[in-house]
């Protein structure tokens, strides 16, 4: 069974062990909206409103709507499951993956690691 807007913004809010009072107040709004956006099916936030709970969340707007990641025509299924398990990484996690391949291909252009 596919997962609605609001189990899905409610599994990122849990999983930044963030409130609901913390997100509103981060991206603006009430915690009664951000309850209505997880607990009410057809909910319609704006785009802005969208990119703000990503913003706050860690994560994409195609996380967070449930679209799937746009894979480049080059790109192997093996890339792509890569690519979904690094983006599904706590942020720790990922500044060590970006850290080690840093130093297994220095003289790639990597993105630096955070932190």
């Amino acid at each position: 069974m596919a997962s609605t807007f609001g189990s899905r913004l409610r599994r990122f809010r849990e999983a930044k062990k963030l409130t609901l009072q913390q997100v509103a107040d981060a991206v603006g709004c009430t915690k009664a909206y951000i309850w209505e956006l997880e607990m009410k099916e057809g909910q319609r936030p704006s785009a802005e409103r969208v990119q703000a709970l990503a913003k706050v969340l860690g994560v994409t707007m195609e996380d967070i709507m449930g679209e799937p990641l746009p894979a480049a025509p080059e790109a192997s299924p093996e890339d792509v499951a890569f690519f979904r398990a690094y983006a599904g990484m706590r942020e720790d996690e990922k500044a060590r993956v970006r850290q080690a391949l840093k130093l297994i291909f220095p003289d790639k252009d990597l993105p630096e690691p955070k932190g």
